[in-house]
């Protein structure tokens, strides 16, 4: 016993946490992830109606000639407009369905990856996409597609139809 006088066995540290410290700690964790999440979802819709703008004006550009001919032969500003503005809406409408059916297919396959991986030992679905939640996604983007459509197809209507003809050849 003369051989541990004077020194101490070292215990490495032990930290006690109580359960409603870990749950504090995963619902403060949980609402990060969904702040960034909003974020990065607004990011992506403002991307998406740059990109949709610039498109149906790169189209409008490209149709010079024919909106010309269109309103020499009668065509009223309201006619061009709302061709210009339902092709924009179509073009929303056809991406927000494959970008569900990807959505749905995509979580699907990641989820059946994560089970796969780890045993989280939860029953039920991990990821839950609703009919909600899809019928959402499709109102969000009919909404987006009418706000995007209006500036290339008020662009498009404006248009004199000699100089659109002489800048289409």
């Amino acid at each position: 016993m003369r051989e541990f006088e004077g020194r101490w066995l070292k215990i490495p540290e032990v930290q006690v946490v109580s359960l409603e410290q870990v749950k504090g700690t995963l619902v403060s964790l949980v609402g990060t992830a969904q702040v960034m999440i909003g974020a990065v979802a607004i990011i992506a819709v403002i991307v998406a109606v740059i990109g949709v703008v610039n498109t149906i004006l790169m189209s409008v550009y490209e149709r010079t000639g024919e909106i010309g001919v269109m309103k020499a032969i009668g065509a009223f500003r309201s006619d061009i407009f709302k061709l210009i503005w339902l092709e924009t809406l179509a073009v929303c409408i056809t991406g927000a369905v494959l970008g569900c059916l990807i959505a749905v297919v995509g979580a699907s396959m990641v989820e059946a990856a994560i089970r796969k991986l780890i045993n989280l030992g939860v029953q039920g679905s991990i990821v839950s996409i609703t009919p909600t939640l899809i019928g959402g996604a499709l109102v969000v983007a009919i909404v987006l597609g009418f706000f995007a459509g209006l500036y290339p197809a008020w662009r498009a209507a404006s248009m004199r139809p000699i100089e659109a003809i002489r800048e289409g050849e």
